[in-house]
Formats: structure tokens, sequence, C-alpha cells
């Protein structure tokens, strides 16, 4: 027969191991899918949204840029705007379609950084003071294009469910008189409750 003091020190050992066990093993993770939709539900921008926009439309610039008949386009990101109702990180969009738009049509075409002007400035204004040395002088790119979009959204909700349309809209306009050369545009609707919280 177990002394009662030696079985509540079995019991106690056995409690501690059993709400200590998840805190050594660690959060689960596993990696999943970023074009596929998860488990979570949601009706609002995801991952899965973005890489769906930026593909199609990338994939549909690129052909309008290398059908030109011109080697030296030049095209600069501008801002896309969000008037839709979640906050969103547009860089997310603009800099895939960047990365797809290089890899497919560089060195036809050109992309200017204009995200990074002040630091480009600073860089030339360094070396024609001789504080570092250049290879060769250049002018600052103008741009022929800008890129630029837009996000809206038309949102209902009831009780505790909701439904969420979005429209994500790229477009290519001529940076000399303003006009629309090419456009593009993904959008989706999404039907779910309301519960899900995104950051």
């Amino acid at each position: 027969m177990v002394p009662q003091h030696s079985a509540r020190s079995l019991a106690l050992v056995c409690l501690i191991a059993l709400v200590a066990l998840p805190a050594c093993s660690g959060a689960s993770m596993k990696r999943v899918d970023p074009s596929a939709d998860d488990e979570l539900g949601g009706t609002l921008i995801d991952s899965a949204d973005v890489i769906a926009a930026t593909e199609s439309a990338g994939d549909d610039l690129a052909r309008v840029l290398l059908a030109s008949s011109r080697n030296d386009l030049v095209v600069a990101f501008s801002t896309i705007k969000n008037e839709s109702i979640q906050p969103f990180n547009t860089a997310l969009l603009t800099d895939r379609m960047r990365n797809s738009l290089v890899r497919k049509t560089s060195p036809r075409v050109k992309y200017l950084a204009r995200e990074h002007i002040d630091e480009i400035l600073r860089e030339r204004q360094g070396k024609r003071e001789g504080v570092y040395v250049g290879k060769e002088t250049k002018g600052l790119l103008g741009a022929d294009f800008l890129l630029t979009g837009r996000i809206n959204s038309l949102s209902k909700r009831f009780e505790g469910d909701r439904a969420d349309y979005f429209q994500l809209n790229f477009q290519l306009v001529d940076a000399e008189d303003s006009t629309i050369v090419w456009t593009d545009s993904y959008e989706f609707k999404k039907v779910g409750d309301a519960g899900v919280i995104y950051q």
C-alpha cells in the first residue's frame, strides 16, 4: 500500500508535468501555402488575394510593356491608394508587382526606386563633393509612365454575419499627358462571420 503523502507527491509531480508540457514543447505552428485560403476564414483582403491580384496584373502588364517597339521605357511606382474599409499596407501590392515586372521585362524596361530618392540624392551629392568616389555621373531619369492603383470596397453586416466586396485596381498612366494606357482589376466578394480580427 502506497503511503498517503507519497500518493499526494506523485499526483503533484504528474500535475506539474502536465502543466509544464505545453510550455516545454513551444507554441504550435505549421507552414501553409500563402496563395491558398486558410482555416481562419474572414472576409477581408488576405495573402491569397494579394498574390492572385498581383500575378494576374503583373503578367498582363509585362505583355503590354514587351509589346512596345521601344527598348528604353521607364516606369515609376506611385502610391496605391487604399480607400477601402480595411487598414492595408499597399506596399504588399507594389512590391510584388515590381518584383514580377523586373524579372519579366528588364533590361528592356527600367524601373525607378522613387521611394529611396532621399538616400539617392545624398549619395549623389557625396560623390559630386568628393566625399565618395563615383565611376560616372548620371542624370536622374524621368518616368515615361506611372504605375498606380486604388483599393475600393463595399461592405454590409447583419448581426454576426458580414459580406465584403473589394476591387483592387491597377493603372499605367502616361507621365506626360496623364492618359491611362493600361488598366486591370481584381475583384472578389466574401461572406462570413464578423469574428475575425485583422491586423
